[in-house]
């Protein structure tokens, strides 16, 4: 889970392998303030914000996955793997974070799921 000032997001990893295709990919949820005290509460932690890449070592692998805007604010969202799997928020400049997406960087999935009745 992610908070930025009173925004709240889930972050969600989508892992998917069959012969042939290796599919991973973060989606970037915007949730109200209940329901991230709910997952909170139900154990899901918070990604860490850092302003350095995290380093890969021996035993650590980190790749960057893509940018996420918010607002003013940008980040390169870096999976790292360990014994566990977390997402790891670098901050950014919004205009580092434009240079990187027209270079071919790719932008971070986000659904808006605030005020969502949907009962699929």
């Amino acid at each position: 889970m992610l908070v930025l000032k009173n925004r709240f997001f889930a972050v969600v990893e989508i892992e998917s392998e069959v012969p042939g295709v290796d599919l991973e990919v973060f989606v970037i949820i915007r949730i109200d303030e209940q329901t991230a005290k709910k997952l909170h509460d139900a154990g899901l932690e918070f990604c860490e914000i850092v302003n350095r890449i995290p380093e890969a070592t021996e035993g650590v692998n980190v790749e960057f996955k893509c940018i996420f805007i918010n607002k003013n604010q940008a980040f390169a969202l870096f999976d790292v793997e360990d014994d566990f799997d977390e997402a790891v928020f670098v901050r950014i400049s919004l205009d580092e974070a434009k240079r990187l997406i027209r270079r071919g960087a790719m932008q971070c999935t986000v659904i808006d799921a605030r005020n969502n009745n949907s009962n699929c």
